[in-house]
């Protein structure tokens, strides 16, 4: 699970792989939005703050985690 302060990029699928023109190439969490109507048990979203200083709330399955691996 992604925590605040992890380095992440945007990682859409591919369906939506225009998107990703319009994302920053990193961003780093700096918060977890849990609702209490989440089926199954993990946050709805999280909030990235983006290098180009925009802010989104992102569904887990649009980031991936940054690693020495896959920058």
């Amino acid at each position: 699970m992604i925590k605040v302060g992890t380095l992440v990029k945007f990682n859409p699928p591919e369906v939506f792989s225009a998107s990703r023109d319009r994302y920053a190439k990193f961003g780093v969490v700096i918060g977890v939005k849990a609702y209490e109507t989440t089926v199954h048990g993990r946050p709805d979203c999280y909030e990235v703050q983006w290098i180009n200083g925009k802010t989104t709330n992102e569904h887990e399955c649009y980031l991936k985690e940054v690693s020495i691996d896959n920058l």
